[in-house]
């Protein structure tokens, strides 16, 4: 029986056909890859980065413009940098802009990728072709008749023979209406730069000035707050009356010392230019801010191992801005026993006498209990000190960074000394020395004056600018009472930021005192202690140690009993980790001598040099610490470590010494 053709076969052929042509299509396309042993661009990371034909600007500088190719880090558990095409154009782009910023306006950079040692790797090459530097060949001004010509090109960044940046030019206009504001006018400038002029290596720039009307302060409105503050308190506090000359800078003032009250929770002023009267109108929008607060802290430190503090007041007590605030603090050492404790009662005026000067008078209490110590630094006594007595103050703003204060404070003191030491250590002679050679109770008025200058963009946490104070005190004398003595202290302090984000801070502080006058009995027992540090109260002689001077040693523990001069020195490096984490390397240095007379040349050791125990040896302690950056301020600890063998190493578990101290504290050092 013959068998019938099936159709099948020819089925499976074609299957079996199309499975071989789809096997052998991605098989005639893989060799290019497979033999260049490379993968797509976007499946392969960075193995390196180079940057070839840079001449003028370092690397440096290059990698300032914020490139987001980077190179793969050192340490192997982080992650290589993927290679995106998309990174590369923003970053060729970045690159070219900064060099047009430093003149080379021809700059043109190219990207070249090579194969790395690993087929998954590649090197990522930056060609640069920085071209001729350009530079501002002249600068014309045209239209400016009510501004001195010369004074206004002072003030440009464009000038001739510096390097052009196309950023001058918006610049420049800024700084031209800005000091056309000065002046009362609101000026137009128009903006013109022309290349080849003489020849392609220079600019020639062009300012067309309108100037317009002069603007006089017209019609002023209070809106947004009750009458009585914005007719008492907001007309007062604005630097500029209708028919004024309009300037921009003393209503940025005005502004400024609004804020400063305390009273404003939002001040916003709107100007109105009628080009036709020549006459600003300004609108005033003011939002108050609640009149009574709450403020309650908790805190611990090296000396106060808990302290606690409460605070009421009220803003605006006579509708006048009269502030008031009552205020209260406790504290103990780290055993329990209590450290200091206080009350006071405070007003403050801003507008005293009617005018621009801002007055505080108050009454307080405060009770402290400080340990004495003798020749060996050992404990012998605590101090009992309790006052009470009033303040008034006065504080004059000299400048936008300069402050003024006058501080006259009247106190009568009682203190008294407990005998810390064991009976059979202290001989009946120090016991009755102790009794009868210290004064139990004095009137201490003192006369102190504070004139600063503070450029810090920051109190609490300042990046940049610096702070000085200069703090002459006087007591007693023609202000009567026993305690008399001069005092003179000045500090400064600098913070200097750098491009990698890292910051450096250093502060210096010296200070001498002395007393003065007929001085018939010692504030606080002389077991010890210099004649003349005996004849000043103790809470008047400086001190340095602890958290925020110099760190490693006690709170206010060099020297034990306090002098009459002291020079301090900090360094400190502060450097960003993680988000609000970093860390500080620091190096302090300073001493307290008991006379300023005392003070010598060879005191002032090298570091590795401060080895001795001389107690007129410059004190060294270097470390570093760990940094929490809070709101309220960086949360810190600080190990730190000297060379001197009466350091306070911290004890370890078995009684042994620790080669370090380690300090907490809440705040930056300085």
């Amino acid at each position: 029986m013959p068998q019938r053709p099936t159709r099948i076969a020819p089925v499976l052929v074609l299957c079996v056909a199309a499975l071989l042509l789809a096997v052998a299509a991605p098989a005639a396309t893989a060799p290019a890859a497979t033999q260049a042993g490379e993968l797509p661009e976007e499946l392969r990371s960075i193995a390196g980065v180079r940057f070839l034909g840079q001449h003028h600007l370092g690397r440096r500088l290059v990698v300032a413009a914020g490139l987001h190719t980077r190179r793969p880090s050192v340490l192997p558990w982080r992650e290589r940098p993927q290679l995106r095409r998309d990174y590369l154009r923003s970053d060729s782009a970045a690159i070219v802009s900064l060099y047009r910023h430093y003149g080379y306006l021809d700059a043109t950079v190219g990207v070249k990728l090579l194969p790395g040692h690993d087929p998954r790797t590649a090197y990522v090459e930056f060609e640069i072709r920085e071209g001729a530097l350009t530079r501002v060949s002249r600068v014309e001004l045209d239209g400016v008749n009510h501004y001195p010509v010369a004074d206004l090109r002072r003030g440009l960044l464009a000038q001739p023979q510096r390097a052009f940046d196309p950023a001058f030019l918006q610049l420049d206009v800024t700084r031209i209406r800005t000091l056309y504001q000065e002046r009362g006018y609101l000026v137009g400038v128009d903006t013109l730069s022309r290349r080849g002029l003489p020849d392609s290596a220079h600019v020639e720039v062009r300012y067309g000035v309108d100037e317009g009307p002069e603007y006089r302060v017209g019609r002023i409105e209070y809106i947004g707050s009750p009458k009585q503050i914005r007719d008492r308190l907001g007309r007062r506090e604005l630097l500029l009356k209708p028919g004024d000359l309009f300037r921009m800078s003393r209503l940025d003032l005005s502004k400024e010392h609004m804020y400063s009250t305390g009273l404003f929770r939002q001040v916003q002023v709107t100007q109105l230019p009628d080009t036709a009267t020549g006459t600003m109108d300004l609108l005033v929008r003011i939002q108050p801010r609640p009149a009574r607060w709450v403020d309650v802290g908790v805190g611990s430190g090296t000396s106060d191992r808990f302290r606690t503090t409460a605070q009421w007041g009220h803003r605006n007590i006579d509708t006048r801005a009269l502030g008031g605030v009552l205020d209260g603090e406790l504290a103990w050492y780290g055993d329990g026993r209590p450290h200091k404790n206080g009350a006071a009662a405070t007003l403050t005026e801003p507008w005293l006498f009617g005018v621009r000067l801002l007055g505080q008078a108050g009454v307080f209490y405060r009770n402290q209990h400080d340990e004495a110590y003798n020749d060996q630094g050992e404990d012998l006594y605590t101090q009992h000190a309790e006052s009470r007595g009033f303040s008034f103050s006065i504080s004059r703003e000299l400048s936008r960074i300069a402050r003024m204060t006058v501080l006259e404070e009247d106190a009568l003191v009682y203190q008294s000394y407990t005998i810390d030491a064991p009976r059979a250590q202290v001989a009946d002679s120090t016991v009755a020395r102790l009794e009868s050679q210290t004064i139990p109770r004095y009137r201490s008025n003192t006369l102190r004056a504070t004139l600063e200058r503070d450029t810090r963009n920051d109190r609490i946490t300042p990046s940049r600018g610096s702070y000085q104070s200069l703090v002459p005190e006087f007591a007693g004398g023609w202000l009567k009472g026993q305690s008399s003595y001069r005092k003179a202290a000045f500090s400064s302090i600098w913070y200097v930021p750098y491009a990698n984000g890292w910051l450096g801070a250093m502060r210096t502080m010296v200070g001498v005192m002395g007393p003065y006058g007929p001085t018939p009995k010692n504030f606080t027992p002389d077991l010890g202690l210099d004649a003349q540090v005996a004849h000043v109260p103790r809470e008047s002689r400086f001190f340095i140690g602890g958290v925020n001077s110099l760190r490693g040693y006690g709170e206010n523990a060099v020297t034990l009993n306090g002098g009459l001069a002291v020079a301090l020195a900090n360094a400190e490096l502060r450097i960003p980790v993680a988000g609000p984490f970093g860390i500080e390397i620091f190096l302090d240095a300073g001493n307290v001598w008991d006379r300023p007379e005392y003070v010598r040349v060879r005191d002032f050791v090298l570091p590795w040099q401060a080895t001795s125990t001389r107690p007129g040896d410059v004190r060294y302690a270097y470390g570093l610490g760990g940094r929490l950056v809070l709101p309220f301020g960086p949360l810190r600890v600080d190990v730190a470590r000297a060379d001197r063998p009466d350091f306070p190493f911290t004890k370890g578990r078995h009684g042994r010494d620790l080669p370090f101290a380690y300090q907490f504290a809440i705040g930056p050092s300085f």
